[in-house]
C-alpha cells in the first residue's frame, strides 16, 4: 500500500491542514508569518480563562480521539484553582489501525499544537502541559522537540507569556509502542513511570490525574481546533457541520480507494461523498467499510450505510461509531473471518492483561477460536459459542480495549454470518485468498 498523504478538496475550506506539506511548515518563522500564536495572544490578553472554556463549549467541539465527548464540557470539570499543580495532557499516542490524522499536525505543523496547548492550559489554568507522543512517530517527535525549543527561545513558552502573569511550559514524553497508552489513565501511569495499566474510575483525571493532580487529557486535533475557535469564534466553527456534530473533522481513507489519504471535511458529509467524491471511488469491488478506525463496528458497503452522514448520533444509531474518522474499505474477495482474525490478533497483542475478560477472552480465547476456524477445524456450535463469549466480554472489562475488539467481532457476525457458517461447514474460506493463518 502506498503512503497515505494529506489531501485537500477544493469544495471545502481547509483550516487545520492548510499548510500541511508546504516547505518549512514545521518551523517557527513559517508559523509566525502565517498568523501563528495570535490566537494564544488573544486568549491570554483579552479573555478570562472561563471565557475560553465557554467559547470552546459554545462551539460544540467534541473530542476527536474517538469518544466524541464535548471538549469545553471536559475542561469545565476541572475543580476551582486551589494552589495545586494542574496539567493539560495531549494524547498523541495515535495507534488505532486506520488512524493517521494526528501525525500530519505533529510532523508538519507542530507549532499549531503547541499554541493549542497554551490555550488549553490557560483555559484550565494549568501551568504545565504534557505531550505524550507515539514511540514510532520518530519524525513527529523530532520536529515537535525542535518546535518546543524554538518556542522557548522566543518566550512563547515559559514565564509571563505575552506580558501576562500566566506561566506555561511543555514536557514532551515519548511512548514505547503500547496501544493501551491511548487510554488516558494508562497514558498517565506510563508517563509517571509505572506499568501502563488503566486506573479505576472514579476518580477521573479532573480530580486526580497526573501525580494525583487535576488534569485534562485531550486529543491532538481537539487541542489544535481551539486555535481556530479562538481566532474565528464559536459561531464560525458551528457554521460547519450539524447541530449534533459541529466543525470539521479529518477523514483517513485506507484500503482499495483511488485516492487514499487524509481529508479535512465538514461534519455531516456522507460516507458516499467521502469514498466516491473525495477518494475517487474504489479500485475493486468492496463489501464492507469501517467508519472510524479498527475499533468501530463495520458496515456493509450498501446504499443504506453509504448514505449515512458523518455525525456522532447518526453513526451510533446505525450501530457503529465515528471514532477517529479512519475509514477502512474491505475488498469483496477478502474473507471477513480472516480480516477479523487479523484485528483480534492486534488487540490480543496490545491488551495489558489487567482484567480477566481481556486477558483470558481477548488475549487467549478469541485468537485460538479464529485460528481454529481458519485452519479448517471449526465445528457445529462454534459460531454460537463465539457469540456467547463475545456477549459476556463486552462491557465487563476494566477499560474499553476489550470492547474495541469485541464490537467489530459482533458486527462481522451480524452482517456476514454466512461467511462464518461457510468456513465451519466446509473447512475453508469462501474466498481463495491465502491468509497468514493458513500458511
Amino acid at each position: 500500500m502506498d503512503t497515505i498523504t494529506s489531501r485537500h478538496d477544493p469544495r471545502f475550506e481547509v483550516t487545520m491542514y492548510k499548510y500541511i506539506g508546504m516547505d518549512n511548515s514545521h518551523k517557527l518563522d513559517f508559523y509566525l508569518e502565517h498568523g501563528g500564536y495570535e490566537a494564544a495572544k488573544k486568549a491570554l490578553t483579552t479573555m478570562q480563562s472561563a471565557d475560553v472554556v465557554n467559547e470552546v463549549k459554545a462551539s460544540g467541539l467534541r473530542g476527536r480521539g474517538g469518544a466524541g465527548f464535548p471538549t469545553g464540557v471536559k475542561w469545565s470539570f476541572m475543580p476551582p484553582v486551589d494552589g495545586r499543580q494542574r496539567f493539560i495532557v495531549c494524547n498523541a499516542d495515535e495507534s488505532e489501525p486506520g488512524s493517521t490524522k494526528d501525525r500530519f499536525v505533529l510532523e508538519d505543523d507542530p507549532h499549531q499544537l503547541i499554541e493549542g496547548m497554551i490555550i488549553a492550559g490557560y483555559a484550565i489554568q494549568a501551568s504545565l502541559g504534557v505531550i505524550y507522543i507515539r514511540g514510532e512517530y520518530h519524525l513527529g517527535y523530532s520536529r515537535l522537540y525542535d518546535a518546543i525549543n524554538e518556542a522557548r527561545a522566543k518566550a512563547l513558552l515559559g514565564k509571563n507569556l505575552f506580558g501576562t502573569d500566566f506561566d506555561f511550559d511543555l514536557i514532551l514524553h515519548r511512548g514505547a509502542g503500547a496501544y493501551i497508552c491511548g487510554e488516558e489513565s494508562a497514558l498517565m501511569n506510563s508517563f509517571e513511570g509505572y506499568r501502563a495499566n488503566p486506573r479505576l474510575k472514579p476518580p477521573f483525571p479532573a480530580q486526580a490525574g497526573v501525580y494525583g493532580m487535576p488534569t485534562s487529557v485531550n486529543n491532538v486535533t481537539s487541542i489544535a481546533s481551539s486555535v481556530h475557535i479562538i481566532n474565528k469564534g464559536a459561531n464560525w466553527f458551528k457554521s460547519m457541520g450539524t447541530q449534533d456534530s459541529s466543525g470539521f473533522h479529518h477523514v483517513q481513507i485506507s484500503g482499495p480507494a483511488v485516492r487514499r489519504g487524509v481529508y479535512e471535511v465538514p461534519m455531516g458529509i456522507s460516507y458516499r461523498e467521502i469514498i466516491f467524491d473525495l477518494a475517487g471511488g474504489v479500485t475493486e469491488p468492496v463489501k464492507a467499510f469501517i467508519p472510524g478506525g479498527s475499533s468501530c463496528p463495520m458496515f456493509p458497503f450498501t446504499d443504506e450505510y453509504l448514505d449515512l452522514t458523518m455525525e456522532y448520533g447518526v453513526v451510533a444509531k446505525a450501530g457503529s461509531m465515528m471514532g477517529t474518522g479512519g475509514v477502512i474499505l474491505i475488498p469483496e474477495d477478502k474473507c471477513i473471518v480472516d480480516a477479523l482474525a487479523n484485528l483480534v490478533h492486534f488487540y490480543a497483542h496490545e491488551s495489558c492483561g489487567k482484567c480477566t475478560p481481556c486477558r483470558e477472552g481477548v488475549s487467549t480465547w478469541l485468537p485460538k477460536m479464529y485460528a481454529k476456524l481458519l485452519v479448517g477445524l471449526g465445528e457445529a456450535g462454534d459460531l454460537e459459542l463465539l457469540e456467547d463469549v463475545s456477549h459476556n466480554i463486552r462491557g465487563r472489562s476494566f477499560c474499553p480495549l476489550a470492547d474495541a475488539c469485541i464490537m467489530p467481532v459482533q458486527a462481522s457476525i451480524k452482517h456476514f454470518r454466512h461467511e462464518y457458517e461457510y468456513i465451519i461447514e466446509h473447512g475453508k474460506s469462501m474466498y481463495p485468498k491465502k491468509s497468514r493463518w493458513q500458511e
